[in-house]
């Protein structure tokens, strides 16, 4: 017959409760479409000179 375990379960450290913290609620407002198909039409920045050194350098006539 086998012997008994010769080693004892260790009893794990109770565990401290947290303190209940209320989450901090972040809103965000979404601006309107409008501005945003403002900004989405808006090409404006194919005509920026740097832009365009760029695209010259790369050899993207």
């Amino acid at each position: 017959m086998a012997k008994k375990w010769p080693f004892g379960k260790k009893n794990a450290p109770a565990k401290l409760k947290p303190t209940e913290k209320m989450a901090e609620v972040v809103e965000y407002e979404r601006e309107s479409e409008e501005k945003q198909k403002d900004l989405i039409q808006d090409k404006s920045h194919l005509k920026d000179k740097s832009f365009l050194d760029a695209m010259a350098l790369l050899g993207d006539d």
